[in-house]
């Protein structure tokens, strides 16, 4: 945002400069045009699963994916608990900005332990995560997945890969490597 800015308040001067200083318009439009364009950045697309009445998680989870493909999405699930400290430090980086080509391709669909338990229907939440990830109590599962639904690579995977790449293993760097 303030990279942003600071390139508005040079168009902004230059056309100021240019009034007072002889240049034409012509010029100054140039030397605008010229001047590096910002991608802006943009939050983590992340949508939260809850227990609705008259829908079970699985058939929540499947609309939801096919209208994330449809709208040009990848797709990522992330199961997580409150009482789980990785996943109270990854909800931190959730809540960060990125350039948009980095973390705008991905849309993900977040499920926390305590809503579907408290709602008593740890079955659905339970099945659903044995799709991509069959342990269970270990948090958090972070997973992208294909356009058919069907895991890509997990978060553990990714950390792995990218620290043999020599690459900083964080969510937009995950995230900015599976571009389609």
């Amino acid at each position: 945002m303030n990279t942003q800015r600071i390139v508005i308040a040079a168009a902004v001067f230059a056309s100021l400069c240019a009034l007072g200083c002889g240049e034409s318009k012509t010029e100054v439009t140039t030397a605008a045009v010229a001047t590096p364009t910002v991608s802006a950045a943009v939050g983590y697309d992340l949508r939260r699963l809850r227990p609705r009445d008259g829908e079970t998680l699985a058939a929540m989870f499947d609309r939801m994916h096919a209208q994330a493909v449809a709208d040009g999405k990848q797709t990522a699930v992330l199961f997580s608990a409150d009482w789980c400290e990785p996943c109270r430090k990854l909800d931190l980086e959730l809540g960060n900005t990125h350039p948009a080509p980095d973390i705008g391709h991905v849309r993900i669909f977040e499920l926390k332990e305590e809503e579907w338990e408290a709602a008593t229907r740890m079955d659905e939440f339970a099945a659903l995560r044995k799709r991509w990830y069959a342990p269970k109590d270990s948090y958090p599962v972070f997973i992208v997945l294909d356009a058919d639904g069907k895991a890509r690579e997990e978060m553990k995977e990714a950390i792995d890969r990218l620290g043999g790449e020599g690459v900083e293993p964080t969510v937009a760097m995950w995230f900015r490597g599976l571009r389609v």
